[in-house]
């Protein structure tokens, strides 16, 4: 599932609500609209990765690897693996402070694999990237498909194309198109037609 839809469409919010960071419909004004929507997922079968986390610098992979483990309950894993899953090719004991913005981006997505869960949920995983960054990230991802499915939140309609999943448009708060584009062009017309009145 690709949501799509411009600033303020409820995309971050849809996502929120979907891990739990929302517990009543009085909480955000969308939460009514999103309801019958949600796809019926254990807590417990999500991976998630932020758009941006306020990572400690100071700290290393292994150690979110073991600090994330441990909230989640997670008793095996292999750091070496996870990092060579997201093609991060670092010590585990390298400081982040020390990685790129797109090693970064990589980290996270690799913090979302602990404990293999079947579903990805992932905020604007190419966010700040440069096109190079970016494309390295979309193939990762495709390479991830076999295992996952996954809820993502983009603003890429090259990513939402190149991962071929179920496409939902948000307008609003509201979900305006489900289903899927045959290319790109299409796309845009949809964007187009489900576009706000007055941009944020």
């Amino acid at each position: 599932m690709i949501l799509l839809g411009h600033n303020g469409a409820g995309k971050s919010t849809f996502i929120n609500y979907l891990l739990g960071f929302y517990t009543k419909m009085e909480d955000h004004p969308f939460l009514r609209e999103f309801e019958p929507h949600l796809p019926k997922i254990e807590k417990k079968d999500i991976g998630y990765a932020p758009e941006a986390a306020l990572l400690d610098l100071n700290m290393s992979a292994g150690d979110y690897f073991k600090m994330i483990s441990i909230l989640r309950g997670v008793e095996n894993y292999d750091s070496t693996e996870l990092l060579r899953r997201v093609a991060l090719k670092v010590d585990p004991d390298t400081p982040i402070k020390k990685y790129s913005k797109g090693m970064k981006q990589r980290l996270l997505l690799a913090v979302a694999l602990l404990g293999e869960p079947t579903t990805l949920v992932l905020d604007e995983p190419t966010s700040g990237l440069d096109p190079f960054g970016r494309e390295e990230i979309e193939t990762l991802l495709i390479s991830l498909k076999e295992k996952h499915r996954f809820i993502i939140s983009t603003h890429s309609l090259e990513l939402a194309m190149a991962l071929e999943e179920e496409i939902w448009i948000l307008r609003e708060g509201k979900i305006e198109f489900k289903g899927y584009v045959s290319d790109i062009s299409e796309l845009k017309r949809l964007l187009f037609k489900f576009r706000p009145e007055r941009i944020r």
